[in-house]
């Protein structure tokens, strides 16, 4: 089987992109036999009879459209923009440059409240959102598959034109572990105070109880 086809598929099947450690991971392939693979397809998609062309943005490989091509393929995958609102598509860029967004995250940096774009945007597919472990449970919100389809636009061009470097995949997983580890002890810190309050009710109502049977007692012994 052919080497080069091979890593060539493992690049075009990810909207992700891939990094040299996880071909060699994929493929048991060595580190140097991947870069020269690299090298070869680079070289091979430069050529004039080719509309993409293979980049490296970070850490990752990518396949991107030629820039002399752009507006042609613009005139297929830009037309879904058409359909939403400037604030729908701010909303929308927040979330997609930002990852995984609260909507309380979302308007700090927007600005205003942002309920209905992000209603809007959970409707028309682009959207989805999902439930962290945070003091109120509220809803996270990421892009789907459906807006990488939608927009023809893979996590490596998203972040080439925001002129900024792929984040490392094991970074990311450890800065969400780090999150998750921080809004776990906000949400045993929230339950805790929650306990020390429902406690000290308790302790207030009993307190209560004994000082009213304790005037009783005293009207009691009064009258006798």
């Amino acid at each position: 089987m052919n080497k080069t086809s091979i890593i060539e598929a493992l690049i075009f099947s990810t909207n992700r992109g891939l990094d040299i450690s996880q071909m060699t991971r994929f493929t048991e392939f060595s580190k140097t036999e991947v870069e020269n693979i690299l090298t070869e397809i680079q070289e091979r998609y430069e050529n004039a009879e080719h509309g993409i062309r293979l980049k490296r943005v970070g850490k990752k490989y990518g396949f991107f459209t030629k820039e002399e091509y752009a507006e042609y393929v613009e005139r297929l995958v830009r037309r879904p923009v058409d359909k939403l609102t400037p604030s729908q598509l701010e909303v929308l860029a927040i979330v997609a440059k930002n990852g995984k967004s609260t909507k309380s995250q979302v308007e700090v940096v927007r600005g205003k409240d942002c309920s209905n774009q992000l209603l809007e945007l959970l409707l028309s597919g682009l959207l989805k959102r999902k439930r962290v472990k945070a003091p109120g449970r509220p809803y996270a919100y990421s892009v789907t598959d459906n807006f990488y389809e939608i927009f023809k636009m893979s996590d490596l061009e998203l972040y080439q034109e925001l002129g900024e470097d792929m984040p490392n995949e094991t970074e990311e997983n450890d800065e969400t572990k780090k999150q998750d580890k921080k809004e776990c002890e906000k949400e045993m810190d929230y339950n805790g105070q929650e306990e020390e309050k429902e406690e000290n009710e308790k302790d207030q109502a009993e307190n209560l109880e004994k000082t009213v049977h304790t005037s009783q007692d005293k009207a009691k012994t009064m009258i006798e």
